[in-house]
């Protein structure tokens, strides 16, 4: 083999070698590729899966709030009536007792309107049609009723900028802080603030109660309900920070996350 062939040779083994590598990287290239999609489309399905869970938990939640709304404005509310009317015809054939009667006949009354209240915010289309602000504000002056405490809340006018699932989802993660306020707190205040400007939405909810321990509560069995406030709040696109410690009452702040840019 003289010179010229063996150059042709090492020419020839060194291009062959270049090309086994550059198959070699392209293959593992494709490869990569591959798995990076099948990640991407496993990872998609579970957040499709788990969309569609939430939104099957929530359906069945608000389906059984508004069978309950219906029901106590139907049934409940018939029986009510009822009552009521025995009432009036007792007061009339018995008019002697008439001064006996009108405490019943006040607290009776008390207990209609209750129902009527606790009824509304209740049905996700009594909500959808007024708004959440406005739907905040009934829900307010209906728990100002009870006595419990007093409510601190400037009305806020005008609608909110979130859709209509996130201010369902969102009321209801209100309606339950405002629960745990009346069982639990023995607040003597409760204040209640929004800001929503600048497609910016903020709901903050703070009482002067008793407090409690919230590292501890949260290792606790007994955290509940508010791991179900954070996960609804979740649900909705909110931020849920919860402040709290024994002897200095308790803050629930729901800010809206930002919605991030996409790049180019």
């Amino acid at each position: 083999m003289n010179n010229t062939e063996l150059i042709l040779a090492i020419v020839s083994i060194t291009l062959l070698m270049l090309f086994l590598v550059a198959a070699i990287i392209l293959i593992i290239f494709i490869s990569g590729r591959q798995r990076l999609k099948q990640q991407m489309e496993m990872a998609e399905n579970k957040l499709t899966f788990e969309k569609e869970l939430r939104q099957v938990e929530t359906e069945v939640s608000e389906q059984i709030l508004n069978q309950l709304a219906q029901e106590l404005h139907d049934n409940v509310g018939q029986l009510l009536t009822a009552v009521h009317i025995h009432l009036e015809n007792q007061m009339i054939d018995h008019p002697e007792l008439e001064e006996d009667f009108k405490p019943m006949e006040t607290y009776l009354s008390e207990v209609s309107q209750q129902l009527r209240a606790l009824s509304r915010t209740l049905n996700n289309d009594y909500i959808g049609h007024i708004g959440l602000l406005a739907s905040i504000d009934a829900e307010l002056k209906r728990i100002k009723s009870l006595r419990r405490f007093e409510v601190h809340w400037q009305a806020v006018a005008g609608n909110s900028n979130l859709d209509k699932n996130q201010e369902l989802m969102l009321f209801r993660v209100f309606q339950e802080i405002l629960q745990n306020a009346l069982r639990h707190s023995l607040a003597k205040n409760i204040f209640v603030a929004v800001n929503n400007e600048n497609e910016n939405f903020e709901l903050k909810i703070e009482d002067d109660g008793k407090g409690f321990d919230l590292e501890n509560t949260l290792k606790s069995d007994k955290a509940s309900g508010l791991r179900n406030i954070s996960k609804r709040a979740q649900w909705a696109g909110f931020n849920c920070t919860i402040e709290s410690s024994p002897g200095k009452g308790s803050s629930f702040i729901l800010k809206k996350r930002p919605v991030m840019a996409l790049k180019a």
